[in-house]
């Protein structure tokens, strides 16, 4: 009875999804994908900790946009892109010697497995519109790419598709801005695809501000061949639901990956981080570092998971995950986990969970702090080591400036 309801409920939710006429390719395989595929529930150990009634429940129309919006700056001198109610505008500023952006009207090849992942396939089948940014050989971006995403309608759907390409020593930064105007009950299912070629380097820095009362949805696949450098930093700061999934194969030898996390809950609010890194090949270095403070009624979830394969010999493999709750009421779940087939590896994890000192509070205090600010002061401590791994200054001063504001103690 309940699975036929669950069904049921499912095809409901589809229908408002369903307005693409003649879909063909891989788009089409994504579509017969989701006949089999189960609407995501708590109990699949992949959405344990993370309830989606309300996505399920929701009815999503698609609105596409004319006009133009106020460019949301984080660095000045980058080249924006504009992605609003999920549909691409040209972009504002000088397009640089070396960069190539197209529109992707129809998907050639998928990096996300949209076989076995319910909204990677929704994406995949259904997405509002695409983007692809290609960064030629050689070239060295001198300047930073920002992707604005923001919605003007309320209850809309947001599924924008961005696939990007770094050619063999090419290098460039990346910002993801979700903001908002105060619209409510959007729901954003966003895909990106990052394939970066030998001795590239890519940093993404994304700041999730995209109002409290909308969902997001946001799954990145990073494919690295040889010597690439991939860094990634992601700032939570607002949503109903978050979600990240983040997943890295790197295939190549002597490559680097970095991921760092700051998520700042409060309220009801829900994110949740999934990270999958595959070594598939020998003597690469990977290190992840995620921090999280909770407070009131809000919850969060951590599961990064490290693979290791049998050839990959001689990996250097590092994950943590801290959090602070402010709380009694606030809730995290956290599970690191290695998976080794390999014997010659240097691979750590750990997860702490814990309340604020209150010994060093009293110690500030008694130096003429107020309390208020004593405990303002460790939060910075606390997360802003994460922060100081940022080398993009100004999404950097940017952030900083937003996590004094979360916590108003």
């Amino acid at each position: 009875m309940s699975q036929t309801l669950t069904a049921d409920k499912k095809e409901l939710f589809l229908e408002s999804f369903r307005v693409s006429e003649g879909i063909s390719g891989v788009s089409k395989a994504a579509e017969l994908a989701l006949e089999n595929l189960d609407f995501p529930t708590t109990r699949d150990e992949y959405w344990k900790y993370t309830r989606l009634t309300k996505i399920l429940n929701g009815r999503f129309s698609v609105e596409p946009f004319e006009g133009s919006e106020e460019v949301v700056s984080i660095n000045e001198r980058a080249l924006h892109i504009e992605c609003i109610n999920g549909y691409f505008q040209s972009p504002v500023g000088e397009i640089q010697e070396g960069i190539e952006i197209t529109s992707v009207e129809e998907v050639e090849e998928a990096l996300v497995d949209y076989q076995n992942e319910f909204f990677s396939a929704l994406n995949t089948a259904y997405f509002t519109s695409g983007i692809k940014i290609k960064i030629k050989a050689g070239v060295e971006i001198d300047k930073s790419i920002q992707v604005n995403f923001l919605s003007v309608n309320n209850n809309i759907q947001v599924q924008p598709r961005i696939e990007i390409e770094l050619e063999p020593n090419a290098s460039a930064n990346f910002i993801f801005n979700w903001h908002h105007n105060g619209q409510e009950g959007n729901f954003y299912n966003v895909v990106s695809e990052l394939k970066l070629h030998e001795n590239a380097q890519l940093s993404l820095h994304q700041l999730q501000a995209g109002g409290d009362e909308n969902f997001l949805i946001n799954t990145t696949q990073v494919n690295q061949q040889r010597d690439s450098k991939f860094a990634i930093h992601t700032i939570s700061l607002e949503g109903k639901v978050l979600r990240n999934n983040l997943n890295i194969a790197v295939e190549g030898e002597n490559c680097e990956s970095i991921l760092n996390g700051v998520y700042l809950a409060y309220g009801s609010q829900h994110f949740d981080n999934h990270t999958y890194v595959d070594h598939i090949a020998p003597n690469c270095y990977s290190s992840e570092n995620y921090k999280g403070v909770m407070d009131d009624k809000s919850t969060a979830v951590f599961n990064g998971k490290v693979m290791v394969q049998p050839n990959a010999q001689k990996i250097n493999a590092f994950q943590s995950n801290q959090n602070i709750l402010l709380s009694d009421d606030a809730t995290i779940n956290s599970k690191p986990e290695l998976e080794i087939y390999a014997d010659d590896v240097q691979c750590s994890h750990g997860s702490t969970t814990g309340q604020l000192d209150e010994e060093a509070v009293f110690y500030l205090r008694s130096r003429g702090v107020s309390e208020v600010s004593a405990k303002k002061m460790m939060i910075r401590a606390f997360v802003f080591d994460v922060l100081e791994e940022i080398k993009l200054e100004s999404f950097k001063e940017h952030v900083e400036g937003l996590v004094e504001e979360k916590f108003k103690l």
